[in-house]
């Protein structure tokens, strides 16, 4: 009886000077390293995010590049996912357009023709991760205010107002 207490004793110290030593876990250092490719080959994804093929659609334009969407869950904080995205996406030459952090996150990115959407969101136990590649339309672009292309006139539809507070859905305060 005395081996196994002192057994369970040495085991139990053991433990406690190899976890004092030790140092912390993070989730994934934002290195591209810690990365692989799914179906979209220069877009890095963390190696703590999973794909999700049963919420992917891609497809292949005229050009031969794969566009569409990937969904992704893992765990990993979203504001960590968020960073190592930023980091490497702009060392693949994707040029950050726009992004919003909060509670759910948008990411904005354009390469030679292509833009590609980012969208995190946290979960209770998870953070998903969609990813969307698509086309740039030749030759468009957002009309300036008070412009109107389609000849839409003053229908109420159409007439510039703020947006909805269902903006705030994404966590953010609204800039509208």
């Amino acid at each position: 009886m005395k081996k196994i207490i002192l057994l369970s004793s040495l085991l139990f110290l053991t433990a406690c000077v190899s976890g004092f030593n030790s140092s912390p876990e993070t989730p994934a250092s934002s290195t591209v390293s810690n990365v692989y490719t799914s179906q979209f080959p220069e877009v890095p994804i963390p190696m703590l995010m999973k794909t999700d093929p049963k919420n992917t659609l891609t497809t292949v334009n005229s050009a031969g590049e794969k566009l569409g969407r990937e969904n992704f869950t893992g765990n990993m904080e979203a504001s960590n996912l968020a960073a190592h995205m930023i980091q490497n996406l702009t060392s693949q030459s994707w040029s950050l357009i726009g992004t919003m952090q909060g509670e759910k996150s948008l990411q904005l990115y354009q390469k030679d023709t292509r833009y590609l959407i980012i969208f995190i969101e946290a979960g209770s136990f998870n953070t998903n991760m969609q990813i969307w590649v698509v086309n740039h339309i030749n030759n468009f672009s957002l009309p300036a205010q008070g412009n109107d292309p389609f000849n839409f006139g003053d229908t109420p539809a159409f007439q510039s107002a703020p947006i909805n507070d269902n903006f705030n859905d994404f966590g953010a305060e609204s800039v509208f």
